[in-house]
């Protein structure tokens, strides 16, 4: 729920808790007792119901759980069941089994169902703003040559990759007519932009496989000489990944074609990062970038 709240806002995570509410309610019997335990836990009391039973009820369950489309919103559910077949056996020893069920569930299918509502949220980004997927996999592209020109490992080319991927997912937030507007932003306008990279850093941060990568979308946005946002940072205290996906974000979004600008040649493009190097940009990481390029003929 963390992770939904993070990406889509509560007011999602409050629909998407009404829509598991309806479905239980819909999915068990009339003598059956639904409550919500708080947070996103929900306990369901069977009657007189034996194991065979409550197997029959949790699938049906899940199985209408899976149809449910809430603006793309993936409906996951982790469930764990007990059955008091001893009448000395007592009803909180019944509860902790079923919750002890319940994590080894939520364990089994966790990264699967993160790694949706990562995807979820790209898809939605896409949808919303028609540039974005173009976009991030050029900015994951440099970032890769970056890192070959830097004599970075497999594993760390590996992260600029996804961290290049993953840099704007934050975005999701961002209503679409401020991504696509045409002129100029307001300073209102440009307050609710520059919110994305903390966002993303949430979004990222309550999933374990991309927690590492948080911090260098949080400041990608940072400048060498500390006017970036959010927490202007200077220099070296700006983690290498983000000012590396800097320097490639600045590029692909001066050679795109965007509402609000026509592209510039990629010649004027270097030029432009290598005038903006020790300000902006880190120097080195824009010189491995230049000679990336002119290696490449691009």
């Amino acid at each position: 729920m963390k992770l939904t709240n993070d990406a889509f806002g509560h007011q999602m995570g409050d629909q998407l808790l009404k829509a598991v509410a309806h479905l239980l309610k819909e999915n068990c019997r009339a003598d059956d007792i639904i409550a919500r335990m708080g947070g996103d836990e929900f306990c369901i009391l069977l009657p007189k119901t034996d194991e065979e039973e409550t197997k029959r009820i949790i699938k049906r369950i899940v199985e209408k759980a899976s149809k449910v489309n809430l603006e793309s919103v993936i409906v996951s559910l982790a469930i764990g069941y007990a059955i008091k077949d001893d009448s000395n056996r007592s009803i909180r020893s019944v509860m902790l089994q079923a919750d002890n069920n319940m994590y080894k569930d939520k364990l089994k299918q966790g990264k699967i169902m993160r790694n949706k509502t990562i995807e979820t949220v790209l898809k939605n980004i896409n949808n919303k703003y028609d540039a974005e997927q173009i976009h991030t996999e050029r900015v994951s592209q440099y970032c890769q040559e970056i890192g070959k020109e830097l004599g970075f490992d497999d594993e760390k080319i590996e992260n600029l990759k996804t961290a290049g991927v993953l840099h704007d997912i934050g975005k999701i937030m961002i209503p679409p007519e401020l991504l696509n507007k045409p002129g100029k932003l307001t300073n209102e306008e440009y307050e609710i932009i520059k919110k994305h990279p903390e966002t993303s850093y949430q979004i990222l941060k309550s999933v374990d496989e991309y927690a590492g990568l948080a911090e260098n979308v949080l400041y990608h946005h940072e400048r060498m000489d500390g006017k970036g946002y959010p927490e202007g940072l200077k220099g070296d205290e700006i983690p290498i990944n983000a000012r590396i996906i800097a320097v490639a974000d600045a590029y692909e979004a001066m050679t795109a074609n965007r509402p609000y600008h026509k592209p510039m040649s990629k010649q004027e493009a270097l030029e432009e990062l290598e005038r903006c190097s020790g300000t902006q940009f880190d120097p080195k990481i824009v010189k491995a970038f230049v000679q990336r390029m002119k290696d490449n003929n691009e």
